[in-house]
């Protein structure tokens, strides 16, 4: 994209004469069409302003490319500075005409309506023969002169009109340009962010490196001084140089972007000699360009007359043909990607580069046809710039173009709504009080104006919430989505009643909703406060803890995650704790979200990386702190009643609820005359393990056992904590025989349990189990429960004397 200037940077505008079109547009202040205008009427060129797009050292790495972006920024500063005084200081100083070196000498072609040239009384078609005494017969004799002029202080110009010469007295002085200016410093700033915002990214691939180096460019071009410079004939030579080398630049390297977007095209690596054949027509074009100004200008003997025609033909052919390729190529990109994706990305791309191709082909028709531009045409154009940054930063946010992040946050867009409807609020108030008090006088005016301010008060909080509604639907709608649902799965859990399927539950639809490769849930203990697991997707148990991973609520991790209280990368977590780090890194976490009641931990979401490999944004991490506060109070409550059921470490059923169910198992295998067999399993070793590795690991074991000792029953069995290591097996309508199976079953699952311990230790992990039955249909066996566990004891005890690890049935 290349959108010409306002204005020639050089200061002066081209006009066509048999010999030279030298037209004096800024060091005379001779700038009628530099006051808004980049179009000389006799040749009908424009200048163009155009683009920055440079490949760079590709193999520069992301301190070199924050280095770029921070150069690039305070050239932008810099150079919206120099504009801003330069265009002050050269406005008190300007005169309000255009000036041509003809056969005749320093002729006034054009003179601005209303300014001072024209107030003094001078015409076009005068001829300058001398200012303030000095005779001028050329623009470099008043570039001379012109170093002498002062802001307020009179010129004097001596002119021949016709057959008789006139001495005109000139006050200079004209107001600044504050539009076309202040657009211009807000398209380069929008175009510095694209450029901060691409040189942040952790990757960098050439497409990345490309948009870098192209919105830098932009940015850097559109900060420079573009507004007539009086007496600063070098500043004025360096910028119109420039300005011819970049846009030769900028037309190989923008084709070459738009070719690799949104990734390069098959064809293009077949036949690689498009890329250096773009770069050769582009860098070619700026260079002859640029050596036939200076050729005009400083008179280098490499050029024989007048070239401003010349050089018009050459902008006004390449920039249409620029624009008609870049937008072809994104049409078709569009229309035939073979992804959504692609063709979204490409489709946002070629919307922001539309209205600048509209503009090319309409300023350079207008060029072709010697027609001046319309003054609106000047002011709209850096506005007409900001299209196509906005448009990547779309596609960059909706699509991920390039693969770049960047989050819109939502509290930005409310914050500018609202500013935008008080603004609305208080025009609305302030004008209609105006207006109303014109054609109604009196105390009446005075209470309606009253009335209809309450309201707009009445009304402004509903219409801010509508617009927001619409805004979430619209501009953000896989957030709004994702929102619903999180707000959804909050009401859900609360009517699953029980915590285990509120856990489960919610592991499964996170990992859906965020589609991420692992999720897991802690919830504290309500008495020790040590977080266990509750639930996870994980299904590499054996290989990563699995469910016996455990966390002190003391753990230097856990104690941050409870002082930010928000949703954390698990990376920083990693450099706190060493016992955390070697459990986040073999559970696959990548940020953990704490859940908190009364300033205390009360639960942990681990989420793993997400299956698409993309990493978590910030609004996403935004609905997570808030889904962990909506589910706290739920968790809460289901933890605590869970805590009078279920043990809190293990989550099997405490003493007395098994003690209780076997009562209620037992009375019923009497009446009925069914069988009943109950187990009493013990841990092999636990108190050595406890003590020579730790309360830590001895607690995550007991977890993984219980847990292993569930998943090994039928769904019609029952397993508790009665003690300790120690756990009870009821096996409703199971003989000796069956329950022999399913016991040697638990055991053999039990052996293959691995617990990591540290420093590569794993201790061995057996059990013993006694078995202990009531026949169907005799009364034969124990007929209380006391009696039926004492039996079950007796044969644990036997188990352990013949060398533990093994099942032991009653006689």
């Amino acid at each position: 994209m290349a959108p010409p200037r306002p204005g020639p940077r050089s200061g002066r505008a081209r006009c066509q004469d048999s010999r030279r079109d030298w037209v004096r547009e800024g060091q005379c202040g001779a700038a009628f069409w530099g006051e808004g205008s980049a179009h000389c009427p006799a040749t009908g060129v424009s200048r163009p302003r155009a683009k920055l797009h440079a490949r760079g050292c590709m193999t520069a790495g992301r301190a070199g490319w924050r280095i770029a972006a921070a150069v690039v920024v305070v050239a932008v500063v810099v150079l919206n500075l120099v504009g801003y005084l330069e265009g002050s200081r050269s406005a008190g100083l300007r005169v309000g005409v255009v000036i041509n070196e003809l056969e005749a000498g320093l002729v006034v072609t054009r003179v601005a309506p209303g300014g001072p040239a024209e107030r003094a009384g001078v015409a076009a078609g005068d001829v300058l023969l001398t200012v303030n005494g000095q005779p001028v017969r050329s623009n470099e004799d008043y570039d001379v002169v012109a170093k002498g002029f002062a802001p307020r202080r009179p010129i004097t110009y001596v002119v021949q009109r016709g057959p008789r010469t006139l001495e005109i007295e000139i006050v200079p002085g004209v107001p600044m340009e504050w539009w076309p200016f202040l657009g211009e410093v807000l398209a380069s700033l929008v175009f510095l962010v694209l450029a901060v915002v691409v040189a942040a990214q952790p990757r960098h691939d050439l497409r990345t490196r490309l948009l870098f180096l192209f919105s830098a460019a932009v940015a850097v071009e559109l900060a420079l001084p573009s507004m007539p410079m009086v007496g600063r004939q070098a500043v004025t030579t360096l910028a119109t140089v420039g300005f011819y080398l970049l846009s030769g630049l900028e037309f190989a390297l923008e084709l070459h972007l738009v070719l690799m977007l949104p990734e390069p095209p098959a064809w293009l690596r077949r036949h690689r000699a498009v890329v250096p054949l773009l770069y050769a027509v582009g860098v070619g074009a700026g260079l002859v360009l640029a050596v036939l100004y200076l050729g005009d200008f400083h008179r280098w003997p490499v050029t024989t007359g007048d070239t401003s025609r010349l050089r018009g033909n050459i902008i006004n052919t390449l920039l249409p043909v620029w624009a008609m390729l870049v937008i072809g190529l994104l049409a078709h990109r569009t229309l035939t990607h073979p992804e959504p994706s692609g063709r979204h990305r490409a489709g946002l791309v070629l919307l922001g580069n539309t209205p600048w191709a509209i503009f090319i082909f309409a300023t350079s028709l207008l060029n072709v046809l010697g027609r001046s531009w319309p003054n609106w045409l000047h002011v709209a154009q850096p506005f007409i710039l900001l299209a196509f940054p906005v448009a990547v930063f779309l596609a960059i946010y909706r699509y991920q173009l390039f693969d770049i992040e960047f989050v819109v946050r939502k509290s930005l867009v409310y914050t500018t709504l609202t500013g935008a409807l008080l603004l609305v609020f208080y025009a609305s108030v302030g004008a209609g009080s105006v207006l109303f008090s014109q054609y109604v006088g009196g105390g009446a005016s005075m209470w309606v104006v009253a009335g209809a301010t309450l309201l707009l008060g009445l009304l402004f909080t509903p219409l801010r919430q509508a617009v927001q509604s619409v805004i979430d639907r619209r501009i953000f709608p896989e957030r709004y989505a994702m929102r619903q649902r999180l707000i959804a799965l909050a009401a859900d859990l609360a009517s699953l009643g029980k915590l285990s399927l509120m856990g489960n539950h919610l592991v499964e639809q996170l990992r859906e909703i965020f589609r991420l490769e692992s999720t897991t849930l802690l919830v504290a203990d309500p008495t020790s406060g040590i977080l266990l697991t509750l639930a996870t997707t994980k299904t590499d148990l054996d290989e990563n803890f699995g469910l016996s991973f455990l966390l002190s609520p003391d753990d230097e991790g856990v104690k941050m995650l409870r002082r930010a209280n928000r949703a954390v990368a698990a990376a920083p977590l990693i450099q706190r704790s060493a016992s955390l780090a070697q459990r986040l890194t073999g559970f696959g976490v990548e940020v953990m979200v704490p859940v908190t009641s009364r300033g205390s931990v009360i639960g942990l979401l681990l989420l793993g990386p997400k299956v698409s490999g993309e990493r978590f944004s910030a609004e996403e991490l935004d609905l997570l702190n808030l889904f962990a506060h909506h589910v706290a109070s739920v968790l809460e409550n289901a933890r605590l009643f869970a805590s009078a059921t279920y043990d809190s470490l293990t989550g099997l059923l405490r003493r007395e609820a098994i003690l209780d169910l076997l009562e209620r198992e037992l009375q019923r295998a009497t009446r009925y005359g069914r069988p009943l067999t109950i187990g009493m399993a013990d841990l092999d070793h636990f108190k050595e393990i406890n003590d020579r590795f730790g309360h830590l690991v001895g607690d995550a074991l007991l977890n993984r056992v219980a847990q292993s000792l569930q998943s090994g029953l039928r769904s019609t069995d029952a397993v508790g904590r009665y003690g300790g290591e120690e756990f009870l097996l009821v096996l409703p309508e199971t003989d000796l025989g069956g329950a022999r199976a399913v016991a040697e079953k638990v055991r053999a699952m039990v052996e293959g349990i691995t617990v990591p311990a540290g420093r590569g230790h794993t201790p061995p992990v057996t059990v013993s189990i006694g078995l202990a039955a009531v026949e169907a249909g005799t009364s034969k066996g124990p007929r209380s429960a006391t009696a039926l566990i004492a039996a079950a004891d007796q044969q644990l005890f036997r188990a352990k004397e013949r060398g533990r690890n093994r099942v032991e049935p009653s006689a």
